[in-house]
């Protein structure tokens, strides 16, 4: 049994605890104090509803967390592993709230850490004054699709198997590995966090999708967003941001798997099959529920632009890899949204790599100094 905390009160928080729960973990399940109110049924039932979709290997039920609670101090004290699973815009704050309290041999994960997060969250540490030998962890994308169906319950529709994960630093990365698999043991290892940050397939995916379908979702049409709204076109601009993705490949020790192959990983046990992109979407039965968006408004774009494809072409432009299509998406996106996502992106300055050639980058990932 490993004693784990999950910070985050949304889908993905809800699904964390609630599956280590079931499957025999201790589980402190931590929300920020302004939102509180929104466990307020999880505290009085003492725990969450899991339904698992009938194929992908989960167990539902009813899972009695170990403890909730508000108090960041309270909610890290007892348990080694931490899983942060808040919107990338939350990441300065849940680091900053967990610096004093953080100690040495601790484990956070973040689950997805998007672009860099890893690193932004060890800088905000420091900046903080933590001293504690903490090791970073990221997952290359949430572990579950999932939504919350009440108060207290979630439904959990996909779950990943081999799902990428690095640490920061990357020496750790065998000893880390090995704890998390005791918890997810279809998790395979990856090399360095640019391999992580370079496989969320919701840097691309979303982002595209949501560009090739504007006019319909300015209408608030009523489609199936990955059963209906993935076409050739999609397919085409993905295979684009996909070669300038693995463009970095040519660094030491480092390999970005295509975005098709990553798909038909993380979804094969649940039938996941076809050559593109749009054909493996189509053949999830889990991903024939999700509506379309009906606004441009939404966490696909304004989440996934600038703290995903917005760092990803400020780290393409200084290590030297072409970013013209990635630029492309972002310059569009911000015109169609009329917003300019750059003033809120993630920046190479946070990320605390700013002005480090390849070889400067390549050993500060391996060993954090």
């Amino acid at each position: 049994m490993e004693k784990v905390t999950v910070i985050g009160g949304g889908n993905g928080g809800f699904a964390t605890a609630a599956d280590l729960t079931i499957r025999g973990h201790q589980v402190t399940l931590f929300e920020l104090p302004q939102f509180s109110s929104g466990l307020s049924e999880v505290i009085k039932r003492g725990g969450i509803d899991m339904e698992a979709y009938a194929n992908n290997g989960l167990q539902g039920g009813f899972a009695k967390l170990h403890k909730i609670t508000t108090n960041i101090s309270e909610a890290i004290a007892e348990s080694d592993i931490i899983f942060v699973v808040v919107p990338a815009y939350s990441m300065n704050t849940i680091a900053s709230m967990c610096a004093p309290h953080l100690r040495d041999g601790q484990i956070v994960v973040l689950t997805p850490a998007n672009f860099g997060g890893s690193l932004y969250f060890h800088n905000v540490m420091k900046q903080q004054g933590c001293t504690a030998q903490v090791t970073l962890a990221e997952f290359s994308c949430m572990m579950y699709a999932c939504r919350k169906k009440s108060p207290s319950s979630v439904w959990v529709r996909g779950y990943k198997h081999n799902m990428g994960v690095a640490c920061f630093p990357a020496a750790h990365t065998d000893e880390v590995v090995a704890k998390l698999k005791v918890l997810y043991p279809y998790l395979i290892k990856y090399n360095n966090i640019l391999e992580t940050a370079l496989s969320n397939i919701n840097t691309t995916l979303h982002t595209s999708l949501m560009l090739l379908n504007a006019a319909n979702i300015d209408n608030e049409e009523d489609r199936l967003f990955y059963r209906e709204c993935c076409t050739k076109s999609l397919d085409n601009l993905l295979d684009a941001l996909d070669v300038e993705r693995r463009n970095i490949n040519v660094l030491e020790n480092t390999e970005v798997r295509h975005l098709n192959n990553i798909v038909l990983e993380w979804y094969e046990h649940q039938g996941a099959k076809g050559e593109t992109v749009s054909e493996i979407q189509k053949s999830l039965e889990h991903f024939g529920y999700s509506p379309m968006p009906k606004t441009m408004d939404y966490r696909y774009v304004t989440e996934d632009v600038p703290y995903g494809l917005i760092p990803s072409v400020e780290f393409f432009k200084q290590f030297g890899f072409p970013y013209t299509v990635h630029k492309a998406l972002v310059d569009v996106l911000c015109a169609v949204c009329a917003r300019d996502f750059y003033k809120e992106a993630r920046t190479m300055e946070e990320l605390g790599i700013a002005g480090m050639n390849r070889e400067e980058l390549m050993r500060y990932l391996e060993t954090g100094g």
